[in-house]
């Protein structure tokens, strides 16, 4: 029987650009969406987006109070020449699902925004959802001694299992 559960993915860079270069294979020829993807990897990883239904909500790069969307046919930004940046990073995103991954923005967008609400503002909310520690990695304690004034480190202990 086929696993169909889908394991949510924070992106990284390095998946960005396995992504971004799978794309490109794809499309050898359209250099419009080459320069489109160059800006899509460096955005997907500094604005704050989500997916909902097929389409990516996507704060735009020069207008921080504006959340563009776009279904990789249609985008609802200006732009009237080549691709977009907006249906380049849909093109990233969506090669990352089609790879069996749910990708999860580093800086994740709000489900919903005020319209005098700004992108940004969800981050002076409640941060109990840190409080749970189930997520948290117990590091193993690092000794160190001091050379020449600096400390240095000289081992970890590893736990027996």
């Amino acid at each position: 029987m086929m696993d169909t559960m889908v394991r949510q993915t924070v992106t990284t860079p390095q998946l960005i650009s396995a992504a971004s270069l799978l794309v490109r294979l794809s499309h050898p020829g359209q250099a419009s969406l080459h320069r489109a993807l160059e800006k899509a990897e460096g955005r997907l990883m500094t604005q704050p987006w989500r997916v909902d239904a097929g389409v990516l909500h996507i704060v735009s790069a020069s207008q921080q109070n504006e959340v563009q969307l776009t279904d990789g046919d249609d985008c609802s930004c200006p732009c009237t020449r080549g691709v977009c940046w907006h249906k380049a990073a849909w093109s990233i995103v969506s090669t990352l699902a089609a790879a069996g991954l749910w990708p999860v923005a580093d800086l994740p967008l709000p489900s919903v925004l005020d319209d005098d609400e700004l992108p940004a503002s969800f981050l002076d909310g409640d941060f109990s959802a840190f409080a749970d520690e189930s997520l948290t990695l117990e590091l193993e304690p690092v000794y160190f001694e001091e050379v020449d004034e600096l400390p240095v480190m000289v081992r970890r202990v590893r736990r027996a299992a």
